[in-house]
């Protein structure tokens, strides 16, 4: 059996693993069983997590789809990246709330080309991520274009999930827009 290790080559590509001191590095630690299509996760930190697959393709529909947990996992890191960045923007940008409106696509040949012992022609990944932020600030106040400019921008850079989505090759195009327009 083949077990693939971020340093293995997998598509002809040599991967390089970045050396970290343990001072700075954050590890995560997940434990899983499956059945069927649907698996019952444990964290470390003691949360549970689930994934199934809707019954139009074999599963049990008693759970988010994986890609639906990564996108959600899109929206927290950057909920929690967005707080960070603007606690520390001069001057700091108070953040009441986001709300994220977002959708992803893929092409679902990439999953069930065959034969199956080859690699797919299309890739199995997103391909592409959209929809909108929408940021509040406390006391309705307006946010300059700069300041939102700088706070998608550095968000984006920062948060690690969507580093990892746009490094697969995933198109992000999400508009950061200020909240005290619609009020």
């Amino acid at each position: 059996m083949r077990r693939y290790l971020s340093g293995d080559s997998r598509d002809g590509l040599s991967f390089e693993k970045e050396k970290l001191s343990t001072k700075h590095l954050k590890s995560y630690s997940i434990r899983a069983t499956g059945h069927n299509s649907a698996t019952k996760s444990q964290t470390n930190t003691g949360h549970e997590l689930q994934s199934d697959v809707p019954k139009s393709m074999g599963g049990g529909d008693a759970a988010p789809q994986p890609v639906e947990h990564l996108l959600a996992a899109l929206i927290g890191c950057t909920q929690a990246t967005a707080m960070f960045v603007g606690r520390s923007m001069s001057p700091r940008l108070m953040i009441d709330k986001l709300e994220f409106d977002i959708e992803a696509y893929r092409d679902n040949r990439g999953a069930h080309q065959q034969p199956i012992d080859k690699v797919p022609v299309i890739p199995s990944r997103l391909q592409a991520v959209s929809g909108t932020v929408k940021v509040f600030l406390g006391n309705g106040r307006a946010l300059s274009r700069d300041d939102l400019d700088l706070l998608a921008w550095q968000t984006e850079v920062r948060c690690p999930v969507a580093n990892m989505m746009i490094a697969s090759g995933c198109k992000m195009d999400i508009q950061w827009i200020d909240g005290s327009a619609s009020i």
